[in-house]
């Protein structure tokens, strides 16, 4: 993939090539090789990163420790910026795809740039903006995790059976037959066609009849058992993604809440700045003034 210039990044078009010089000498060019970790979870974060060639993986992990891709940088996309603005712990790890190469800014020189780059704030929040409506997407996803392919998994032998015989006996084709049956039953022990086998008050009938109700009851209740445990999981799962989502939903408000006080004192910086040149431009054209008269 190839490299480009720092002003083909979204974030510094706005700039004039004085301010792209200006800000590219104070930037540090760093290369990763494939597979390598660039941001590890957990460390503190005092760099921002610019990528200008290559791709990576933003990775964090689920509930059960499976990572998930949050997003891929490519070109022109940058990093890092989360937890420079909050001052807390990286809250993702990010990983070379191939070869990667990244244009770095500190803490400091990350501020000052925003503070004077009103635009570049800007892109920082729609950026933010739009990893949030893509972290939503993402818990939607785990959100819609199947419960039975879950339950599944964890079915004993004695589980799958109590289930098929709980569906057999509660299906119409069972009633049929066994109606069907027990008329023939005991329509030929009545008639006497056959020799009588089981003579009226079907003693052997109801023997049978009581062996099935004794056993297909127990079987029945463990079915309904492992039917409870199974919504008591939906449940587990719901809650854990709602607690997600408002963790994820809560930090990033924050973050953009902060990006958006960061906007206001730069425009009140950028009004003082404006005033005090119009207030030296009065000066100047009042001195003007009396010296010609």
């Amino acid at each position: 993939m190839a490299e480009i210039e720092l002003r083909e990044v979204p974030l510094f078009s706005e700039m004039d090539e004085q301010e792209v010089a200006g800000i590219r000498s104070i930037m540090e060019e760093m290369k990763f090789k494939p597979g390598q970790i660039i941001i590890r979870e957990g460390e503190t974060g005092d760099l921002f990163y610019v990528v200008t060639e290559g791709q990576a993986e933003i990775i964090v992990r689920d509930a059960d420790g499976a990572d998930i891709i949050l997003h891929v940088a490519g070109p022109g996309d940058f990093f890092g910026e989360l937890s420079m603005l909050t001052n807390e712990p990286r809250s993702a790890r990010v990983r070379a795809v191939d070869q990667v190469t990244t244009l770095v800014l500190e803490r400091d020189e990350f501020f000052n740039f925003l503070r004077t780059h009103t635009h570049a704030a800007i892109d920082v929040m729609v950026e933010l903006g739009g990893r949030l409506h893509e972290n939503d997407a993402l818990l939607r996803r785990m959100a819609s995790r199947n419960v039975n392919e879950i339950e599944e998994e964890r079915m004993t032998l004695g589980q799958r059976v109590a289930d098929r015989v709980a569906d057999t006996i509660g299906s119409w084709p069972f009633i049929i037959i066994q109606t069907t049956i027990l008329t023939i039953w005991i329509i030929l022990n009545v008639t006497a066609w056959i020799n009588r086998w089981d003579p009226y008050p079907f003693i052997l009938l109801n023997l049978m009849l009581s062996f099935q109700a004794a056993y297909s009851g127990p079987v029945i209740m463990m079915s309904q058992n492992r039917q409870s445990a199974k919504d008591r999981l939906a449940a587990e799962v719901d809650h854990q993604v709602n607690t997600k989502a408002e963790l994820e939903i809560n930090n990033l408000v924050r973050r953009i809440d902060e990006l958006e006080i960061s906007i206001e004192e730069n425009q009140s910086e950028l009004k003082k700045l404006l005033g005090g040149q119009q207030k030296k431009r009065k000066s100047t054209a009042k001195a003007g003034t009396q010296k010609s008269k």
